[in-house]
């Protein structure tokens, strides 16, 4: 028999506020997460008067990721929040708008053009190495702050291959665009868990900052495009073989003239927004995890030094590819420490999911990390073990991949997907080899959400292992144009 929503289990609430005041931006995904244990494996909970559905079963969650675009969108508090920065791009997209600006993203990510963008992530982790010495060496033995750092590598290595410029905030410490977008982004985060979106009618200090913010992301972004129209005229050669993102968008709106610049912008800005946040702190919980367990550093270890040799890091785009047990490990990171541990759908249309009637534009928050570790598809899901994605002599692993939404799934799985693990291998290999990691107990990391899951207070120390070649590159700068 179908229920309606109302028939649905909730969390109780008070009048008007709904369960609002029960509700933090920060912990809204363990808080629901909790809920699911009661209440799951669907139920609602209301933000004042808007109602939300939580779905945590994974074959349903599965079904509908994949009936994306055309059965699902995002919720239109995110797309409308989104499109208000002027950066709308494949992220908010939905429908044919969504299917245009694939198109754009995935030509600019393939896996050709990423084996030619490996020289800026390869330089990148040099400085990252160097970086590292410094605060081993200079640090008096205390514990550092290793996501910043991280974040400043991803930032780097996103700035220079989305626009060509090398903000090189790892040696020179200016991270004013970066902080710019930390602002935007934390902001947007917020705004979810709003009863009431008062930032329309009325500007308190936080949002004018980020107004200010967002006028220094677009004088950025507009002067970065410029920049490479510039280049693309003065070296035609650049149509055959872009070197960076934008270039490879601004070559794909000249050959069929179907792509505005608004388009262009907000597609750009995506990568460099989703890129940042994203893949710095799926390293920072790996690095960890791989603290907190020894004997699995001690293996990527091993690895690293058979894969790279005397190199401190990867110095080829083929290396990538022999760490197997070093994406085992970041895929097991990803499981357990997703950065998007829920994601917020509504139907197009009347549908149907767990035997409850979902009227169309009804909010619903599927609990991805959740609904994986229950669905059975993986063996001892509490436990962090890399060996589950590493096929035995079979060919076969032990782990069902349909279960796996780090990245999303279906039509609209994450385009970055490719980069983040050349970033992620990249980085995390040369500290493997380089480095021995402790972990920090006075400083155990808290998980916020901020739009993404963020390692809040992670400290790690680090050792020097035994010194070996240092390759000549770590100190140029960032190949761009």
């Amino acid at each position: 028999m179908t229920r309606t929503i109302a028939d649905l289990p909730s969390p109780p609430g008070l009048p008007a506020l709904g369960n609002a005041h029960q509700l933090r931006i920060s912990k809204l995904h363990s808080t629901a997460e909790r809920w699911a244990e009661s209440y799951g494996p669907i139920f609602r909970f209301d933000l004042g008067p808007r109602r939300v559905v939580v779905i945590d079963d994974v074959e349903a969650i599965g079904a509908c990721v994949r009936d994306r675009p055309d059965g699902f969108r995002r919720w239109s508090e995110i797309g409308e929040d989104y499109a208000g920065t002027g950066f709308a791009g494949v992220f908010d997209a939905e429908g044919d708008d969504w299917r245009r600006s694939r198109r754009l993203v995935v030509t600019a990510l393939n896996s050709n053009h990423l084996q030619r963008y490996f020289h800026v992530v390869r330089t990148a982790t040099g400085r990252l190495h160097g970086r590292l010495r410094e605060e081993v060496h200079g640090g008096g033995g205390e514990s550092l702050d290793i996501t910043a750092l991280l974040t400043s590598f991803t930032v780097d290595v996103t700035s220079a291959l989305a626009f060509g410029h090398d903000l090189n905030t790892l040696q020179r410490g200016d991270g004013e665009l970066q902080r710019h977008i930390q602002r935007v982004f934390e902001t947007s985060g917020r705004r979810l868990v709003k009863p009431v979106p008062y930032w329309r009618w009325v500007r308190l200090p936080a949002d004018r900052a980020y107004d200010r913010s967002l006028a220094e992301i677009h004088r950025a972004v507009e002067g970065f495009i410029a920049q490479a129209r510039e280049r693309i005229a003065r070296r035609p050669e650049l149509r055959e073989q872009p070197e960076n993102f934008l270039e490879s968008m601004l070559v794909a709106q000249e050959l069929d003239g179907k792509f505005s610049d608004e388009e262009i912008i907000g597609n750009t800005f995506t990568l460099l927004l989703a890129g940042e946040d994203t893949t710095a702190h799926t390293m920072a919980w790996t690095t960890w995890a791989l603290g907190a367990l020894p004997e699995i550093q001690e293996r990527w270890a091993i690895e690293a030094r058979e894969v790279l040799g005397e190199g401190r890091y990867p110095d080829a785009y083929e290396t990538i590819e022999q760490l197997r047990y070093g994406e085992a490990v970041l895929r097991e990171s990803m499981r357990l420490k997703p950065v998007a541990p829920m994601m917020g759908l509504e139907p197009l249309h009347d549908t149907t999911i767990c035997d409850t009637l979902i009227p169309a534009g009804t909010r619903m928050l599927l609990l991805t990390r959740r609904a994986s570790k229950r669905s059975g598809g993986f063996g001892q899901p509490e436990e962090f073990d890399p060996d589950r994605w590493l096929e035995d002599d079979e060919g076969e692993g032990t782990r069902d991949p349909k279960n796996f939404l780090a990245f999303g799934g279906g039509p609209r799985f994450c385009p970055g997907r490719n980069l983040a693990f050349l970033e992620s291998k990249c980085a995390m290999s040369m500290i493997a080899r380089n480095f021995e990691i402790e972990p920090d107990e006075r400083h155990a990391p808290d998980e916020r959400f901020a739009f993404t899951m963020i390692p809040y207070g992670l400290r790690v120390r680090l050792r020097e292992r035994a010194p070996s070649r240092r390759p000549a590159s770590v100190g140029e700068p960032l190949p761009v144009a």
